[in-house]
């Protein structure tokens, strides 16, 4: 589970302690921005009726995401990125009618070779 905690004005340690006091939580590791991978996955159904299709279409290009599901009226959409990428996203389709969202909250693992598992995942 990944748990994204603003600490700038409060001491993570306090965070850190209760999470400790729960009983299935077995390791605590920090992720600092600059020593992890951070991305957000967000899909959206988004109204596309053949007259505009071609222009959501291209803003999904834009933002390196994909259509995963077409019907005659909407287009639902797939996207990975930052929390900034994935905003933009959403203020760039917002124009065109926004039916349904699902979107996760960051997801994170350290950069590099080294796991917070002891053994190799299979």
């Amino acid at each position: 589970m990944t748990i994204v905690v603003a600490v700038e004005d409060f001491p993570l340690e306090q965070v850190t302690k209760q999470l400790n006091k729960l009983i299935h939580v077995l390791k605590i590791v920090e992720l600092e921005p600059t020593q992890s991978v951070q991305r957000q996955v967000l899909l959206v159904k988004v109204r596309a009726d053949p007259a505009v299709r071609s222009q959501v279409l291209e803003i999904v290009e834009l933002f390196r995401a994909k259509a995963v599901d077409v019907a005659p009226e909407a287009l639902t959409i797939e996207a990975t990125g930052t929390a900034d990428k994935i905003a933009a996203l959403l203020k760039n389709l917002e124009p065109y009618g926004i039916r349904e969202m699902v979107q996760s909250g960051t997801i994170a693992v350290g950069r590099g070779p080294r796991s917070i598992t002891a053994t190799p995942v299979r």
